[in-house]
C-alpha cells in the first residue's frame, strides 16, 4: 500500500491532484482543513495494475512489443483477491517477474489506452477484505457442526489480519473473557462512584467552610454596628455573655432595657428581666409528697440529692412517712451507697428492676406520704436510656413525677441535649446540683429559659440535708449576673429559704 499526503487550496484542486497522482484506485484516508487550503491523505493498493502500469520501473531495458499491447488484460481469479500476512501475493510476483514462466510476456504486456473507469470494490483494499471475510464465514457455515463448536482456523484467520486491517473493515480488537470484565467493570465503577462522592463531599465541606467563615464577619459586622449606634445595649451583650449566657437569650435580655437608661441603670435591670423569664414549680416538692423519681445523666449526683429530700421531709413529718427505691442496677455499690442513707435516716429502701416489679413495690409503700426513686444515671447519647424511659412511660397509670437532675457546671450544648433526650417524659421540673462548683451558671440558666423548663431546687455542696435550697428566681438572676458573691459559711443562712 502507497500512502501520500496532498495539499491544495480547495477540496476539488485536492481530488484532482489526486487521481492525478495515484489513479482511480486511490482511497481518502483522511481530509482537513489546513492554513492556506485543505489536506488529504490517499493510498492506493499496490497490485498488479499498479505494477503493470509502469513496467519501466521493473524492467527498463524491455520495451513492450505492439501485440502484447493490442492484448486484453487477463480475467481475475479468486485467488489472487486472498491476502496472506508476511508473504507477497502470487499474482503480483508474477507481475514482477519472479518465480513464473511467463513473467517475460507479463512484463512485455501493456494494456490498451483507454476510457479512465471509476474504481470498482473489488480493486480496492476495502473490497478485498470484505470479499476474505465473506468467504471465511462461507466456508465456516459449511463444516460440520462439531467443528464449529471449535471456531479455532477462523480465528487464526481473523488474527492473521493486522491491526490496520482490522479497523478498516471495522472489526473489533481481541476480547478479553468473560470472566474478568464483569467484575472490573463493577470495581471500576465502584470506585467511580466513590471518586464522585468524596469530590461532592468535599465541596460541600468547602462550602460550609465559607458559609462559617461569611457568618463569622457578618456577626462581627452586626457587633460593630451595634456597637456603634447602641454603645449601652453592646455592652449589656458583653455582659451576658462573660457570665454564660447564650447569643440569642443575652440579645434578648439586652433589647428589653430601655434604651435611654446609662450603663450603670441597665445593669440593675438584668436581674429583674432575668428572674421573669425564669420558671418555678407552682408548689414545693416536699409539701406536696407522692411518688417522686430523679432522672438525668450520670454523676450530677441523683443519689446525694434523694438523701437530701428525704433528710428534710423525715425532719419535717417524720421518718416513717418517707421510703427509698432504686432502680440502679448497672452502678457498682449504687445500692449499698442508698442503703446506708436509708440506715442512717431509718427509713426503708426497696430495689425494683422493671416495671412489674417497681409497681409491687409501690404497693407495698403505699402507706408512705412521700417515696423517692433513684433511678440509673445515663448520658444523653447511651442507648439505655431509651430503654429506661419507655419503662418510666410504660407506668404512666402510676402517680410518678419525674424530676431532671442536671449539673450547674455542665456545658451548654451537653445542657440542651440532655433536656431534649429527658423531654420523651413529662418532665415535672428540674434540680440544679454542683452550684459551688460553677463559675457561673448563664449556660444553665440559657436551657431552662429556652425549653420552659420549671426549676425546684438547688444544692450546693455534699452535706445532707444542709445543702439544699428551693430554688428562687431572683436568687438564681442575682447568682447569673454576678451582682453578688455566694460565699456563706453559715449553713442557717444557706438554709434560710429552705425552712420558710
Amino acid at each position: 500500500m502507497k500512502i501520500k499526503r496532498f495539499f491544495a487550496k480547495d477540496m476539488r484542486s485536492a481530488l484532482a491532484e489526486v487521481k492525478e497522482t495515484l489513479g482511480n484506485d486511490a482511497v481518502i484516508m483522511s481530509n482537513k482543513k489546513v492554513s492556506g487550503g485543505v489536506e488529504i491523505v490517499a493510498a492506493v493498493d499496490f497490485d498488479e495494475k499498479s505494477s503493470v502500469s509502469n513496467p519501466s520501473q521493473t524492467v527498463p531495458n524491455q520495451m513492450p512489443s505492439a501485440p502484447q499491447m493490442a492484448k486484453p488484460a487477463m480475467p481475475r481469479t479468486l485467488s489472487e483477491d486472498t491476502v496472506t500476512l508476511g508473504q507477497p501475493r502470487p499474482s503480483s510476483l508474477a507481475a514482477l517477474g519472479i518465480g513464473s514462466e511467463h513473467s517475460q510476456p507479463q512484463l512485455n504486456r501493456r494494456p490498451a489506452p483507454a476510457q479512465p473507469q471509476p474504481a470498482a470494490p473489488s480493486d480496492s483494499l476495502r473490497g478485498l477484505l470484505e470479499r476474505q471475510q465473506k468467504r471465511m464465514q462461507q466456508n465456516s457455515f459449511q463444516e460440520e457442526t462439531p467443528k464449529r463448536l471449535e471456531p479455532q482456523p477462523m480465528r487464526r484467520r481473523e488474527e492473521a489480519l493486522p491491526e490496520w486491517a482490522k479497523e478498516a473493515f471495522g472489526q473489533p480488537k481481541e476480547k478479553p473473557q468473560r470472566e474478568t470484565p464483569q467484575p472490573r467493570r463493577m470495581e471500576t465503577r465502584g470506585r467511580s462512584t466513590g471518586g464522585a462522592k468524596e469530590e461532592l463531599q468535599a465541596v460541600r465541606d468547602e462550602m460550609a467552610s465559607i458559609r462559617q467563615l461569611l457568618e463569622h464577619q457578618v456577626s462581627n459586622l452586626m457587633d460593630q454596628d451595634l456597637a456603634r449606634r447602641e454603645p449601652v445595649r453592646a455592652l449589656l451583650v458583653d455582659k451576658l455573655r462573660d457570665s454564660g449566657f447564650h447569643r440569642s437569650v443575652a440579645e434578648h435580655f439586652a433589647s428589653l432595657v430601655p434604651e435611654h437608661l446609662d450603663l450603670h441603670d441597665a445593669l440593675a435591670q438584668l436581674p429583674r428581666l432575668i428572674a421573669d423569664e425564669l420558671t418555678q414549680t407552682s408548689e414545693e416538692t416536699l409539701s406536696q409528697g407522692g411518688v417522686i423519681a430523679l432522672v438525668g445523666p450520670t454523676g450530677v449526683g441523683k443519689t446525694t440529692t434523694v438523701a437530701k429530700l428525704a433528710a428534710r421531709f423525715a425532719a419535717r413529718y417524720g421518718v416513717d412517712q418517707v421510703a427509698l427505691i432504686t432502680t440502679d442496677n448497672y452502678r457498682i455499690g449504687a445500692k449499698e451507697q442508698l442503703a446506708t442513707y436509708g440506715k442512717i435516716m431509718g427509713c426503708p429502701v426497696r430495689g425494683a428492676s422493671n416495671v412489674k416489679e417497681l409497681e409491687n413495690v409501690l404497693y407495698q409503700l403505699r402507706s408512705r406520704r412521700l417515696i423517692l426513686i433513684d433511678t440509673a444515671g445515663m448520658g444523653q447519647r447511651d442507648m439505655r436510656l431509651v430503654e429506661q424511659l419507655d419503662n418510666l412511660v410504660a407506668a404512666t397509670r402510676l402517680p410518678i413525677r419525674p424530676y431532671l437532675v442536671l449539673s450547674s457546671t455542665a456545658q451548654y450544648r451537653v445542657l440542651e441535649e440532655t433536656v431534649e433526650q429527658f423531654k420523651r417524659i413529662s418532665l415535672a421540673g428540674c434540680i440544679f446540683t454542683k452550684l459551688d462548683e460553677a463559675h457561673n451558671i448563664g449556660e444553665a440558666l440559657s436551657v431552662l429559659i429556652q425549653n420552659s423548663l420549671p426549676i425546684s431546687y438547688l444544692t450546693d455542696g455534699q452535706r445532707v440535708p444542709e445543702d439544699l435550697r428551693i430554688a428562687e428566681p431572683e436568687y438564681l438572676a442575682r447568682r447569673a449576673v454576678m451582682l453578688e458573691k455566694q460565699q456563706v459559711s453559715a449553713p442557717a443562712q444557706r438554709m434560710a429559704g429552705s425552712y420558710e
